[in-house]
């Protein structure tokens, strides 16, 4: 049987087959490669990447300059990422390849050998000080491939990352403060570099304005006040720190997908407080979400006690991916209205209040009967209230305060917007991350 007759048998449907041909095909050794690149580079053949990676990991670091060559050559899109996906699952047994690979005259090539060395993990460690220099390479890609994985060895290149800060080389310096803020955050920065971060945000704030806050999950509490410092001590927050405002969103956007990992409180450990706009200060933030199982009770009680001291206060949280919409509205201190639409969850518990005048209005407007008291049986009113379910909670800030999407330079603001710590930040510690400035 000819080597690329045994290639295309790692495709076959039995697994005594496959593992026979891949049994032979290492038997070959060297012999094998040119059938197995010609697979390797084309996207239509019916052998998977992963039945490829099994042979070529057999055959060890001989494979590794024509995988490379297939790299080269292929062209971008599908071709591409499967070469590329082969190349940096070669593994350690090519680490001495890819050490090689990090000066290539090549970006692509470059890029691939420090996402093949972080993806090695600690066996990949031992090359990190050949890795730093490409924190301040020419190709932003190959930049953040080595941010990445530096984020991914973690604490123990933290003092490595400091010597570059304090020694250089020079161009690598920038990049790895970006890596300190992502490892550790301020417990790992000199006194020396958050001094020049504090004085970076100052040479911003003067010329700051507000855009967009647009997050896939969207969550805030407005407050009609541009009294921001009693906003704050209200809310329990500290540490506040002046940010630009773009940076705000930013942090807002990246902490709401924090629950997504494994720990479901890390989202709620800081919120960005804008400066006042339009009369109104807006807390964003996971933590200020209205239906959250954790945070329900809360986000209710705190409402009640700014709407008592302000006379109005709403939570709302909106996802952007059409994952439900939920409001909440407190005047003078009290619950007007409570109610939360989340696509294959029964919201019921949290529906507080009768229906709103706004609620009503768009009924009106998609021809449907005016909403009696009770719970809404969602599954019998059609697609038409569905949407305008899924909008309620930009829709109905845009009538009662501001829609955050809506926020840009022209809104009417007053003062610095900052990020602060919530409970949560205080106990469980500020995230990690660098700051977009």
């Amino acid at each position: 049987m000819t080597p690329h007759q045994l290639v295309l048998r790692l495709a076959a449907p039995d697994d005594a087959d496959r593992r026979a041909a891949e049994d032979a095909l290492a038997a070959l050794g060297p012999a094998a490669l040119p059938a197995l690149m010609e697979h390797l580079g084309d996207a239509a053949s019916p052998v998977s990447e992963a039945a490829l990676l099994g042979v070529l990991r057999r055959m060890g670091p001989s494979a590794f300059p024509l995988v490379l060559n297939v790299l080269r050559s292929v062209a971008a899109g599908q071709t591409y990422w499967r070469a590329l996906r082969v190349f940096t699952g070669l593994g350690a047994v090519a680490l001495d390849g890819y050490n090689g690979a990090l000066t290539h005259e090549d970006p692509v090539v470059r890029r691939a050998a420090v996402m093949a060395i972080g993806e090695c993990g600690d066996d990949g460690l031992r090359f990190a000080e050949r890795v730093v220099p490409l924190l301040g390479d020419p190709d932003a890609e190959v930049r953040r491939a080595a941010l990445r994985s530096f984020a991914w060895w973690g604490d123990a290149v933290v003092p490595l990352l400091q010597a570059v800060r304090r020694g250089g080389p020079g161009a690598a310096r920038a990049g790895a403060l970006e890596a300190l803020a992502e490892i550790g955050g301020e417990a790992v920065l000199s006194a020396r570099d958050l001094a020049a971060l504090e004085r970076l945000v100052r040479i911003k704030l003067p010329d700051d304005v507000p855009t967009p806050i647009s997050c896939c999950f969207l969550s805030w509490i407005a407050v009609s006040t541009g009294d921001q410092a009693g906003v704050i001590e209200l809310l329990g927050l500290s540490s506040p720190r002046p940010v630009p405002f773009a940076t705000g969103v930013d942090v807002a956007d990246c902490d709401s997908h924090a629950g997504l990992d494994e720990n479901p409180l890390d989202q709620y450990r800081r919120v960005f407080v804008t400066p006042e706009l339009a009369g109104w200060t807006l807390v964003v933030g996971s933590w200020c979400d209205p239906s959250s199982a954790e945070r329900e009770d809360e986000v209710l009680e705190v409402c009640a006690q700014l709407s008592a001291k302000y006379g109005r206060a709403q939570a709302y949280w909106h996802s952007y991916q059409g994952d439900g919409s939920a409001v909440l509205v407190a005047e003078q201190g009290t619950i007007v209205r409570r109610f939360a639409y989340i696509p294959g969850e029964d919201a019921q518990d949290l529906e507080l209040g009768a229906p709103l005048a706004y609620e009503q209005q768009r009924r009106t407007a998609v021809g449907l009967p005016a909403l009696a008291g009770g719970h809404v049986n969602i599954e019998e009113e059609g697609d038409e209230w569905v949407w305008e379910l899924l909008e309620l909670a930009p829709g109905l800030a845009a009538e009662l305060s501001l829609d955050p999407r809506s926020v840009d330079a022209s809104t009417p603001a007053r003062g610095t917007g900052v990020l602060a710590l919530t409970e949560y930040g205080r106990r469980l510690g500020a995230p990690t991350g660098a700051l977009t400035l």
